[in-house]
């Protein structure tokens, strides 16, 4: 409905509802003087608004605020089960899942091993597999799911929900996914490039929580990068900002071959590691198994190896955008040899002023960042739509 004064009463609405909603999800529990008091609304605005939430379950009583002399007031608060919010990461060997509440809280997670190189309608079937069985394991309704956030391994393209070019995923080349498994979940779903999620997971929950601009390098089979950029995710054009492991690195390996112009990704990556060992020893360990060997000599050398070349791109990375903060996830970063040396080089790399103010922390939210970023990406989609 629309005002003699041309304004949308249900617009207003849907956004006083939204106010109401991010005080309560804020705060354990309010008064309706409270709420009134925080959000600037009339207290009759607040009531209504209250009603109408406890009805579609979104709010409810949580008994009573202390008096202190006359009658006790009612206190509400968030429905954490109302909704649920559900994030999925496809990696190269296994599929991730979380679920959060309604209050952006992370309730379960849950992994599967899976081989992406049985293609995307394989991966699509094991995610339906996995969204019932999380629901099983929590006792979780289906038609509670208001949103489904699909973190994958980039590039995308967000806006047609398109998996364009993925280096470590053969065979997904130009790959509708978001279509795919909306197709198959019938609910509303959302595609992210997993670099972004976990930036967005660490900048909410982990490591980079209060920082509004900052780097986060997904250091593992391969490198990625997401970059947050006043609280928001800078995508660039095309949505390629971020992909740090395309940087040119000059590249002088240890054996005193000639040196050359090689992509991170080909000399500081788990996959780069693999291969420099199979070329030296004819062995093929795989990063799981390098990463659990630390008093191999070998295994180290490489690690040190590639670990500087990463400090070296972060220090280029922080010459250039000046970031608060670096944080570097995935299995790589939790390597004390390969994270300590990027740290070392990185600080030698940077402008003498920046070196010791901008801070290098590993990621706190471990292996289910990009799935917790992608719950968190649906819960804003639902909040914000």
């Amino acid at each position: 409905m629309t005002t003699s004064t041309g304004v949308n009463t249900g617009a207003v609405k849907q956004m006083n509802k939204k106010v109401v909603f991010e005080c309560l999800r804020d705060n354990a529990s309010l008064t309706k003087v409270a709420i009134t008091a925080m959000t600037g609304l009339s207290f009759a605005t607040v009531t209504n608004l209250l009603t109408e939430m406890m009805a579609q379950e979104l709010v409810v009583e949580l008994g009573m605020a202390d008096s202190s002399g006359g009658r006790k007031a009612v206190l509400y608060g968030i429905n954490p089960r109302a909704h649920v919010f559900l994030g999925v990461d496809v990696r190269v060997n296994e599929i991730l899942c979380v679920m959060a509440d309604l209050t952006g809280k992370v309730v379960h997670e849950y992994s599967e091993e899976f081989d992406a190189k049985e293609g995307p309608h394989a991966a699509v079937l094991s995610i339906e597999a996995i969204v019932h069985k999380i629901l099983e394991l929590t006792g979780t309704s289906f038609e509670r799911i208001a949103g489904v956030g699909i973190s994958t391994p980039g590039p995308i393209d967000d806006e047609h929900g398109v998996i364009t070019s993925p280096p470590n995923l053969t065979g997904w080349k130009n790959v509708p996914f978001l279509s795919m498994v909306s197709q198959s979940l019938g609910v509303p779903c959302y595609l992210e490039k997993d670099a972004n999620a976990a930036a967005l997971g660490e900048s909410w929950f982990g490591a980079g929580q209060d920082v509004n601009n900052l780097v986060y390098i997904m250091a593992d089979v391969g490198i990625g990068g997401g970059l947050i950029i006043h609280g928001e995710v800078f995508k660039g054009f095309l949505n390629g900002a971020g992909e740090i492991g395309q940087m040119i690195v000059e590249y002088q390996p240890s054996t005193k071959e000639a040196g050359s112009s090689c992509h991170l990704v080909d000399i500081a990556s788990g996959r780069a590691i693999e291969q420099r060992i199979f070329e030296t020893d004819g062995d093929a360990p795989r990063l799981k198994s390098i990463l659990q060997s630390p008093g191999d000599e070998t295994y180290a050398e490489y690690l040190a190896e590639a670990g500087n070349y990463l400090g070296i791109a972060i220090g280029s990375v922080c010459n250039l955008l000046n970031p608060a903060m670096v944080i570097v996830g995935g299995g790589l970063a939790e390597n004390d040899l390969y994270f300590e040396t990027a740290v070392r080089y990185a600080r030698q790399y940077m402008i003498s002023d920046y070196a010791y103010r901008i801070r290098i922390e590993r990621a706190t939210l471990g292996e289910f960042a990009s799935a917790t970023g992608a719950a968190m990406i649906a819960f804003n989609h639902w909040l914000y739509k």
